[in-house]
């Protein structure tokens, strides 16, 4: 009796419940409604502010009336570039406006373009663009400037930073002394605003071309409507979009003096003569040069040190870069074996015109001459693990970091799964092993048990036909083999020749290198002969157009459930035969090493080659 008593009572508190906690809920909700209630000790950015610096009180006034105050309190990892009181006070006199009058339309645009949805700190800065927008999807800009007789780091052209690395429970506070405003300008509309003295002739180049009044979506333009075929003709009118984004590398007048150029005659006249373009139209030339200039997508300086070259509007005309140590070079092509030595054009980091961001995109500001040339076929030796991802974290090719696609996908390379998710990740050795010699000391981790395929964007290859090398460190994968398939955009895939076994060993013992050419493989590595190293042929691909292609690495068969590793890819020229498609061999410092280089030249420098290196 007593235990039926017990779950009558039982039965009785559920009912209660299940009944009044409703009532209870909805009762709580209403007295909730349009408040906030602190749920954790932690101090907020809005708490900091109102028990901490009253001096930023302004910026609060516009989260409440823009309906952001929750946001300000509520968890996440945020950076709040503040204005103080003073900086809002002055915006809003040389605006007309108060708080008050602000709708709120305007209120949640101010706050969502000083928020990044990220933890920025000042020691995470660079000289350019922070790697993550602000809410309005545009990028904040930083740079470290002298003022007063004090350095201080300057935000968007527009602000210093007066108190930086505030810390808070859901992020960081940079105070500023002055509002951020979002550029008014387009890309083509500020080319329109440089000033005569310094950029006369590139200004009146843009114009009369018609980039200035494409550049700004001014389709009533009367230079743009003049030049209305050469954009047609360049398809940049089929698929241009109002929101797209271009990067502008600025020509000043210096940059044409230094080359001997003193106006539009000089230059076409230099074009004629040097680029060998095939284009004999003077308007033509003209138009094609001002779209050399041109590079669609965003790109401040720190996106470009981490990119190996970009297409630009020009027809088949592309803009290489090389980082040489804080230098960014533009268009520097160094290659021995083809007798080309063009010397690159410096970004000018310290122009008020280079990582200057518009409406539409950004300013780059040269030091000299660039110009669309047609180049032959060249070389390219590509360490795959220089992806972009991988490339902008700081503990790139450092001892102890992996990295997981799965988690964070590559831009560039894309996979076809046989299975679950594929095995394939970053690994990196730091000491010196024969028998891992890997270039840069790293390589791509793949199980192609797993996969169907792998597809890489290419980097840039000239137009031309190329013998296609796959460099890579074997392991027991048994019977895995692989074919490569070359796809270019409108052009049928090429389906290259052989199919290669991963389990292939490359020579160790004294085996003439050209009967391994003739054979379909090579060395790459240029310390020490092992047999665990190999670069085997791919075969043959013809590139049509210049530009950034797709290469699939297509599993003939998976083999054995285990990981290999890939270490580069080759693109040699066809007509670069014998030596031409054995070297440059290279260190696993990543030094470029040329046949009959000193092994004490050859990192690591105190350890003497094998007996059978044939480096001479």
């Amino acid at each position: 009796m007593r235990q039926k008593i017990m779950n009558l009572k039982s039965l009785i508190i559920i009912v209660c419940v299940l009944v009044f906690t409703p009532i209870i809920w909805f009762s709580c909700q209403d007295d909730m409604d349009g408040k906030n209630y602190v749920v954790s000790e932690d101090v907020m950015i809005d708490d900091y502010i109102t028990q901490n610096d009253p001096t930023m009180t302004a910026f609060l006034d516009i989260a409440d009336k823009a309906g952001f105050r929750s946001t300000l309190h509520a968890y996440g990892a945020y950076t709040c570039f503040i204005p103080d009181n003073d900086a809002i006070a002055a915006y809003m006199q040389r605006t007309n406006l108060s708080i008050a009058q602000m709708t709120e339309e305007q209120c949640l645009d101010f706050m969502k373009y000083h928020i990044v949805r990220d933890t920025v700190r000042t020691a995470d800065f660079v000289d350019g663009r922070l790697q993550t927008a602000n809410m309005m999807a545009k990028y904040i800009t930083t740079r470290t400037v002298e003022r007063g007789g004090g350095v201080f780091v300057e935000v968007n052209r527009q602000a210093l930073i007066v108190q930086p690395d505030i810390m808070t429970a859901n992020g960081y506070i940079h105070k500023l002394n002055n509002v951020l405003i979002p550029p008014e300008f387009t890309v083509g509309e500020q080319i329109r605003e440089l000033p005569n003295g310094e950029y006369s002739l590139f200004k009146s180049i843009m114009i009369k071309t018609g980039w200035t009044g494409f550049l700004s979506n001014k389709y009533n333009d009367a230079d743009f409507i003049r030049n209305y075929d050469y954009f047609e003709k360049a398809n940049l009118l089929e698929n241009r979009e109002d929101d797209d984004w271009f990067t502008i590398f600025l020509q000043p007048n210096v940059g044409f003096t230094s080359s001997d150029i003193y106006g539009e005659d000089d230059l076409i006249s230099r074009l004629k003569d040097e680029a060998k373009l095939g284009i004999e139209d003077e308007d033509d030339l003209l138009w094609t040069f001002a779209a050399y200039h041109c590079v669609k997508g965003l790109h401040y300086v720190a996106d470009l040190s981490r990119t190996s070259a970009l297409m630009s509007l020009a027809p088949n005309q592309a803009i290489t870069f090389k980082l040489d140590l804080d230098i960014l070079l533009v268009n520097e092509l160094i290659e021995p074996a083809s007798e080309i030595h063009e010397l690159g054009v410096p970004i000018n980091k310290d122009s008020e015109y280079t990582d200057f961001s518009c409406s539409n995109g950004v300013l780059l500001d040269l030091t000299g001459y660039i110009t669309p040339v047609r180049r032959p076929a060249l070389p390219r030796y590509w360490d795959v693990c220089e992806q972009p991802e991988l490339m902008r974290d700081s503990r790139f090719r450092k001892s102890g970091w992996g990295f997981n696609p799965q988690e964070n996908p590559f831009e560039d390379i894309a996979f076809g799964f046989a299975g679950a998710i594929a095995d394939f990740g970053y690994s990196f050795w730091g000491s010196y092993a024969d028998n891992w010699q890997l270039v840069n000391h790293d390589a791509l981790q793949v199980n192609w048990y797993r996969l169907r395929y792998i597809d890489f964007r290419l980097p840039l290859l000239n137009e031309g036909t190329y013998n296609v090398w796959y460099c890579f460190r074997r392991a027991n994968t048994e019977n895995a083999r692989i074919r490569g398939i070359f796809k270019e955009e409108g052009q049928d895939d090429q389906i290259m020749d052989r199919v290669i076994t991963l389990y292939t060993s490359g020579s160790d013992g004294d085996v003439d290198p050209y009967l391994d050419l003739a054979d379909g493989k090579k060395r790459y590595m240029a310390k020490e002969r092992r047999g665990e190293l190999c670069a085997l042929s791919l075969g043959v691909i013809v590139v049509q157009s210049t530009g950034r292609h797709i290469l699939r690495l297509d599993v003939v068969d998976p083999g054995r459930n285990t990981p290999a590793w890939i270490d580069m890819l080759h693109f040699i020229p066809i007509d670069r035969v014998g030596d031409g498609q054995l070297w440059p061999r290279f260190d696993m410092k990543g030094n470029r090493i040329e046949k009959g280089t000193d092994c004490n030249k050859i990192w690591p420098f105190d350890l003497t080659c094998s007996d059978n290196n044939d480096h001479n």
